[in-house]
């Protein structure tokens, strides 16, 4: 019997490590903010990226068990956002993260260098009638035709690239392209998540989860590896499995 188990814990690990090879991508090492929300502790948002750039809960942004993947980020509690201080990448870049709200005219993500828009902001996400809406700089907002308003989880992306503009994802499907823009402030110094002053309602409403920033134009093809759980669910699976071998042989 206890080669048998034993037999069977080796094929579990045999498992996790062929799920860990697949998970990985070649932009994993791209992400230059990426929040999941299953870790961190009290207002803190762990940045598992591997960079650092943890994040803060502000004016009542709390945890909520029912994310997309695990736990996500509930807003709606007066002005409240998540603000990650930090100068990102202004040139071909990839914004990415899931939503759910039934509030179809509200900001969801923005660059910023002030408080609540003070100052020079660009590269916002956010809802005009029910619409994913972009706006990188200095030209007017764009709509994308797609409807998220719906209470249901959507994964929205913009693309920035130079040479090739701006590409828009929605549940892994483009839905729209616009010309290059970008602004060129390397003085932004907040991402803010939850908000846009481009919407006609500042502060989102609803659940955010999947928070990516990465330094690179991802493809439509690893749009959709995005959208699947983290790698890095895979390795904690690899380490349990691991230690149950090492404690009971």
């Amino acid at each position: 019997m206890r080669i048998l188990a034993l037999f069977l814990w080796i094929m579990s690990l045999v498992i996790v490590l062929g799920t860990v090879g697949s998970a990985a991508n070649k932009f994993d090492k791209n992400f230059v903010i990426h929040y999941s929300f299953d870790k961190g502790n009290g207002d803190e948002v762990k940045d598992i990226s591997g960079e650092g750039n943890h994040g803060e809960l502000m004016n009542g942004a709390k945890r909520e068990k029912k994310g997309k993947f695990g736990a996500g980020i509930k807003f709606g509690s007066g002005n409240s956002y998540i603000e990650t201080v930090i100068d990102v990448p202004e040139f071909n870049f990839t914004m990415a993260l899931w939503i759910k709200t039934s509030e179809g005219n509200v900001g969801i993500y923005s660059v910023l260098d002030g408080a609540a828009g003070a100052g020079g902001h660009d590269r916002h996400f956010f809802l005009t009638g029910g619409q994913i809406s972009f706006r990188t700089w200095k030209g007017p907002g764009w709509q994308t035709g797609k409807k998220v308003a719906d209470g249901k989880w959507h994964h929205i992306a913009l693309v920035v690239q130079d040479k090739k503009g701006q590409t828009a994802y929605v549940d892994g499907e483009k839905v729209g392209t616009h010309a290059y823009d970008h602004s060129d402030f390397d003085w932004q110094k907040r991402v803010w998540v939850g908000f846009s002053n481009d919407a006609a309602v500042d502060y989102f409403e609803g659940v955010i989860d999947e928070v990516a920033y990465l330094d690179v134009p991802l493809t439509k093809k690893e749009i959709g590896a995005l959208m699947k759980p983290l790698s890095v669910e895979a390795s904690d699976k690899l380490v349990d499995v691991w230690g149950n071998i090492k404690t009971n042989y």
